[in-house]
């Protein structure tokens, strides 16, 4: 028994170079034995059966691995550490198995995935019904993350300083130019505001975080949809600065006083960073938790026939931090390769269930379960080229 436990924690290539051994041996082993006269005795074994149990064995080794199955996608960047961490705890829970991601953006994502290159992809914001409909896709949420101001003012502390989306929007805007505008005084009369120019750092890339960053404001300040839809493409303030990635962002807000920029909750805490306080659509000021984004996640209404297409920024209810996102997968709805899909949901239904403390563990938040169970209901759809369902095979 504690064989069978220590090899179920060998890596996936640690396991093909055994089974390679394995193989050579036994091969060896039958070229052996039949160059031997099969009538002489050995323990009281004839020779013959040796053959017989040598070749058994090495058609059982070689049939194990000849089904070994493997999945590969790409996409979000976002979600890119988490599919790794989840990999690698699968590839232990069930060897031989392997799922590969590589990290892209959302757009390369799918198209991968319409080209038929990758099994799966990940997004950060959900597609609309008619595409997922055209494209023949189906769609479901897999974790959750937010998203915070960041701001760098000399002397205040992580969640003291307070914004809603028309202020956030209007210093984007180059509406608010001034750390001590009127606006911002009504919002934080316990903090002295300096009389110092507001410099935005911004990312430069388009999607991720920026866009739900913009959807969150084409929802909350009156004139965002207007001058830049969802997303925040377009004009900078002057003294506004552009960063080109997550690294950059961190670094960039650190140094540069009187700033403000946003990311990732996760990238905020863990570096120390202030974060600003957001007005959420219930009228409270809350700050980014775990708990404030699962309470987005469970007060949104979740639809599987609607794709489950749910932007989780200015959901309802007390707690909900009001700049929430699920990360997504989609997956083909008829797979042209079904052994691989299979691979890919079986990885899914792992993660979902077991990887939840690996995903907190690097700061990603589990989905509820009530989503979760919402979620692996709606697997019964991705079928083969007959129709029948992918897992039920």
């Amino acid at each position: 028994m504690a064989m069978f436990m220590a090899l179920a924690v060998i890596t996936t290539n640690s396991i093909n170079r055994f089974v390679l051994l394995v193989k050579v041996v036994l091969c060896s082993l039958a070229k052996s034995c039949c160059y031997t006269y099969i009538s002489i005795k050995f323990k009281g074994l004839y020779m013959k059966r040796c053959i017989k149990v040598a070749m058994a064995l090495l058609l059982l080794v070689s049939s194990s691995t000849a089904y070994a199955a493997e999945a590969s996608g790409t996409g979000s960047m976002i979600a890119a550490p988490l599919m790794k961490i989840w990999a690698d705890a699968y590839s232990m829970y069930s060897p031989g198995s392997i799922v590969k991601y590589k990290g892209s953006s959302p757009a390369e994502g799918i198209k991968s995935l319409t080209s038929k290159e990758v099994d799966f992809s990940s997004i950060d914001m959900p597609l609309e019904l008619a595409k997922l409909k055209k494209n023949e896709l189906v769609q479901f949420p897999i974790a959750l993350g937010g998203v915070a101001p960041i701001v760098n003012l000399p002397g205040v502390y992580p969640g003291q300083f307070k914004l809603d989306g028309q202020t956030l929007g209007d210093i984007f805007l180059g509406n608010i130019k001034k750390w001590n505008d009127p606006a911002l005084v009504a919002l934080n009369p316990n903090i002295r505001l300096p009389d110092a120019n507001i410099i935005v750092i911004h990312r430069v890339s388009p999607e991720g975080i920026s866009t739900i960053i913009g959807d969150y404001l084409a929802k909350t300040h009156t004139q965002w949809k207007s001058i830049k839809g969802d997303g925040m493409a377009g004009t900078w303030p002057a003294t506004a600065i552009a960063v080109k990635n997550p690294n950059e962002n961190i670094e960039m807000n650190k140094k540069t006083p009187f700033a403000i920029g946003y990311g990732p909750v996760a990238h905020i805490m863990k570096n120390g960073m202030a974060y600003a306080q957001l007005k959420n659509k219930a009228g409270k000021f809350i700050s980014p938790s775990d708990d404030n984004i699962a309470a987005a996640a469970s007060n949104a209404s979740w639809d599987e026939n609607n794709g489950f297409g749910v932007v989780l920024t200015d959901q309802p209810g007390d707690a909900s931090w009001p700049l929430s996102f699920a990360s997504f997968v989609i997956m083909p709805k008829v797979s042209a390769h079904p052994e691989r899909s299979r691979e890919a949901l079986k990885f899914f239904k792992y993660s979902l269930r077991y990887g939840g403390l690996k995903a907190i563990q690097i700061d990603y938040i589990p989905l509820p379960d009530s989503v979760r169970s919402l979620v692996s209901s709606r697997w019964n759809n991705i079928v083969d080229e007959k129709g029948v369902p992918i897992l039920k095979k």
